[in-house]
């Protein structure tokens, strides 16, 4: 089917004006058509990634409002990756809710204090929370399996998870009594 029309076009390409034999010619020749469309093809591309990999969040000004805040709201105020914040909850360097495996709340106040903690170098002293312990305010191992009728491995297992603090005395192991009777009396 042919057509005798005769229009004067702009290739949308090239910029060259041509005599397009049809209203919906849009390029001055196969070459131009096929480099327009490389370039748009390209574009999308570019679109589609740059929307995949930007992150969905409220404007900073909402975000700082909030009192609590998700891993990846933490992460875009720190400048971090995500994966970044999820390791610092794991390693229980940020203190963190789990309200399930896809839920994780971390408080403004608990990020404000993990800087403040590194920042100012004072790392909470291992040595500092053993001189609390003494004789007085404390149970010995085999007091707490007698108190509590624990097994010695599960014990150790509690005391190593909630990172309390052991003194050697002799030939005892001595545990704040404080420590322990929180975890025994919440159960």
């Amino acid at each position: 089917m042919s057509s005798n029309l005769n229009i004067k076009k702009r290739c949308e390409h090239c910029k060259n004006e041509f005599v397009a034999k049809t209203t919906k010619t849009r390029y001055c020749s196969l070459k131009c058509n096929s480099r327009h469309y490389k370039i748009l093809h390209q574009q999308k591309s570019i679109k589609t990634i740059e929307k995949a990999t930007e992150l969905k969040l409220p404007p900073l000004e909402e975000i700082n409002k909030k009192d609590f805040l998700t891993v990846k709201e933490t992460a875009f105020i720190l400048n971090m990756s995500v994966r970044t914040v999820y390791r610092l909850v794991a390693e229980k360097e940020i203190n963190s809710y789990n309200f399930s495996i896809r839920k994780i709340l971390i408080r403004r106040k608990d990020i404000d204090s993990y800087f403040d903690i590194n920042l100012n170098g004072t790392n909470i002293d291992r040595d500092h929370l053993k001189k609390l312990i003494t004789l007085e305010n404390s149970y010995t191992i085999n007091e707490v399996l007698k108190k509590y009728n624990i097994s010695n491995g599960a014990l150790y297992r509690i005391l190593s998870r909630l990172e309390i603090p052991k003194k050697n005395f002799g030939k005892h192991v001595l545990v704040r009594k404080e420590d322990i009777d929180k975890i025994f009396v919440n159960d």
